[in-house]
C-alpha cells in the first residue's frame, strides 16, 4: 500500500539506547582522544629538541656571513654577439676534440 505523503521516506525514529551503550561510545572516544593525545606528545618531544639542536646549529655555524662579501648585488657586463648557423657550427667544431672520450 502506497502512502499519499511525499515526506514519509523523510521520517525518522528516535530510538532509546541503554545506558550500556552510551556508556561504550564515552570509553571508546575517550581511548581513540588519549591515544591520539599521546601520539601527539611522543611526536613532540621527539621533533621538538631536534628542531632546537638544529636551529642552535644553524644560528652557530651557518647564520654568519663571509667577511669578504659585498652587500651590493653582482652586476656582470658583456657583449653579446649572435652567431649565424655557419660560425656556430664552426666554433663546435673548433671546441670539440674528436679523440676525446666521454666517461
Amino acid at each position: 500500500m502506497s502512502s499519499t505523503d511525499p515526506f514519509d521516506r523523510m521520517r525518522f525514529t528516535v530510538r532509546r539506547v541503554s545506558w550500556w551503550q552510551v556508556a561504550l561510545v564515552v570509553a571508546v572516544a575517550l581511548a581513540i582522544g588519549t591515544a591520539l593525545a599521546v601520539v601527539a606528545a611522543s611526536v613532540f618531544l621527539v621533533v621538538f629538541p631536534i628542531v632546537v639542536i638544529a636551529g642552535l646549529a644553524y644560528r652557530l655555524f651557518g647564520g654568519r656571513k663571509r667577511a669578504g662579501t659585498e652587500a651590493g648585488p653582482t652586476i656582470i657586463d658583456a657583449e653579446y654577439r649572435v652567431l649565424s648557423p655557419e660560425e656556430a657550427a664552426r666554433a663546435d667544431e673548433e671546441r670539440w676534440d674528436p679523440d676525446r672520450r666521454l666517461r
